[in-house]
């Protein structure tokens, strides 16, 4: 008798374990919010817009083309992917403010 009350507060404690144990595995299985993931995926299309902006013809050995030094390409576009990057880093930096 003494036994099965041993063996039945030991799976009790195991059981406790595991429930507090899932609790924490599963509050760390959404460590990003729904807001988190919208703030990556516009940091996201800002720095392909901004790759995109970038490329462009380049310039044939026989003639110059001066559009590959254009203002877009040279200082609006790396701006853009610079916003991009940083829109990135808040949207894993960001905390959501919950209700409880």
């Amino acid at each position: 008798m003494l036994y099965s009350l041993k063996s039945w507060d030991l799976e009790t404690k195991i059981r406790k374990y595991k429930l507090e144990n899932n609790k924490t595995i599963r509050s760390m299985r959404n460590a990003l919010s729904k807001i988190n993931y919208i703030i990556l995926s516009i940091g996201s299309i800002l720095i392909i817009t901004g790759y995109v902006l970038m490329s462009g013809e380049g310039s044939p050995p026989a003639a110059y083309n001066p559009d590959i030094f254009s203002r877009l390409r040279i200082c609006f576009a790396p701006i853009i992917c610079l916003l991009g990057y940083l829109l990135n880093v808040v949207g894993i930096i960001y905390i959501t403010k919950k209700n409880n």
